[in-house]
């Protein structure tokens, strides 16, 4: 409240977008990179506050990210999307297609090792949503 917007800190911003789309009492709330430009530190603690508001709230949260480990920490649901570099049979054709569909419950850890060791090693240029 006592600082102009130029002087906030990329995390101050990210939540004050939080609270706003919040204040309209969503029962769905989607975020896009919400963590991108942050340091890990803040990330976490982004990732933390969108778990608590999740769990608090029962908002679903619906989330684009690249970070595979954000994905599997705050996520329920993770569905990779993967776009075909190149098809002969349809040159013309773009467009992300789902690679897997995870259920993330009581076995996170399960889940990730079902991935191949090349998918994960490619994921960090490959967006991924998370249905929380």
């Amino acid at each position: 409240a006592d600082k102009f917007p130029s002087e906030l800190s990329g995390g101050m911003i990210k939540r004050a977008a939080l609270a706003r789309s919040l204040a309209l009492d969503p029962e769905i709330l989607f975020l896009d990179e919400p963590t991108s430009g942050l340091d890990p530190i803040g990330a976490g603690e982004f990732d933390e506050l969108v778990a608590t508001l999740q769990r608090t709230l029962g908002l679903t949260v619906f989330m684009v990210t690249h970070d595979l480990s954000e994905g599997f920490t705050l996520g329920t649901r993770l569905l990779v999307f993967d776009k075909p570099r190149h098809d002969p049979q349809h040159p013309n054709v773009y467009g992300a297609r789902i690679t897997y569909d995870l259920a993330l419950n009581q076995g996170r850890m399960a889940a990730r090792q079902a991935l191949p060791v090349s998918l994960i090693q490619r994921l960090e240029s490959v967006p991924l949503e998370v249905i929380a």
